[in-house]
């Protein structure tokens, strides 16, 4: 064999047995998890007068996080504030910090943060993204315990929970609050720092749990599902047209009867169920979205792409949509 045959046989072995270091895997479904609000807080601490101690929460938010267990640096998460949803607990300071002078919730509604990388660290992990404010994106490291693992709760759902801390300085997002900013008594009267300490978890249903989603026949999911159940497929989407045609059913019914359905292995069943979701709300991002999902628990991830893609087109604002395109 001569030197260049030899060669290329060489760095053929190479390729085939060793991936090319820092290549991520492929994302499986199991691993992404919807952040559950219920269980989960992003609150927030800013000195006033140099000793007192001002607390707030955004009430809502969505997300999803991605989490490789095997792997800890495939580990993601993207996340969206409501920015309107800000509580100190006091009328006046929420409506001023709604207004032009600090957020501007009419003009800004979101609040955006999006990893791009993790690293193990000796108390946990060091997570380092990109967090939008006013407009403004500025990178920031989130400082993170140990994350849970993949644990099961009392219903057998899956959930893996993320805490941890960072610090960003509002100015540098323009969130400037210039009436309260000046210096009273040789003192900043409201600091620029600002102290952010979360807990995110996690969560994806499992069949024994969300079984309580279509157990009431009484509402849209519950009927449909039970008509599939009892006597098909054909029957339960004649029972759905029905209701579409009495406007007496939303985009949730067929995406709840979907994933039920998807839980059960009754993958043909599914689908049909998830496309006539979609033909049925075409104007509607979350079809797409539950659409991506069932083809990327099927592992087509060209479908599953193709779905995502067509759920943001409709609502570039959608988070799961984005945090799963970036894996695919």
């Amino acid at each position: 064999m001569d030197r260049m045959k030899f060669t290329i046989v060489v760095l053929t072995l190479i390729t085939v047995a060793f991936p090319i270091l820092g290549q991520t895997t492929q994302a499986r479904f199991g691993e992404f998890f919807p952040i559950e609000r219920s269980h989960s807080y992003i609150e927030f601490s800013v000195k006033y007068m140099g000793f007192a101690k001002v607390k707030g929460r955004f009430a809502q938010f969505s997300g999803l996080i991605r989490y490789d267990e095997k792997n800890i640096s495939n580990t993601s998460v993207s996340l969206q504030i409501q920015t309107e949803s800000i509580n100190t607990d006091l009328e006046f300071r929420d409506k001023d910090l709604k207004s032009e002078n600090w957020l501007d919730a009419a003009k800004y509604p979101l609040i955006v943060f999006t990893s791009k990388s993790v690293q193990k660290k000796s108390q946990g992990l060091s997570i380092t993204g990109d967090l939008t404010i006013k407009g403004v994106t500025k990178e920031v490291v989130l400082h993170m315990a140990q994350p849970s693992g993949v644990l099961k709760d009392a219903r057998a759902d899956l959930q893996v929970i993320f805490t941890g801390t960072t610090s960003i300085d509002r100015t540098h997002f323009g969130v400037e609050g210039k009436n309260w900013s000046g210096v009273r008594e040789g003192i900043t009267a409201v600091e620029n720092e600002v102290l952010i300490e979360f807990s995110m978890l996690g969560k994806r249903l499992q069949k024994a749990n969300f079984t309580n989603w279509v157990r009431n026949v009484n509402n849209p999911p519950g009927k449909i599902y039970e008509t599939i159940s009892t006597q098909g497929v054909t029957k339960g989407l004649e029972e759905f047209k029905a209701m579409l045609s009495q406007s007496a059913v939303k985009v949730p019914a067929l995406a709840t009867v979907g994933y039920m359905l998807t839980l059960e292995e009754k993958y043909e069943d599914a689908k049909l169920v998830l496309e006539a979701n979609a033909e049925a709300f075409p104007d509607s991002p979350e079809v797409y979205l539950s659409l991506g999902e069932f083809y990327l628990q099927q592992n087509n991830r060209a479908k599953a792409k193709s779905n995502f893609q067509e759920a943001l087109k409709r609502d570039g604002n959608n988070v799961s949509a984005t945090e799963y395109l970036r894996h695919l």
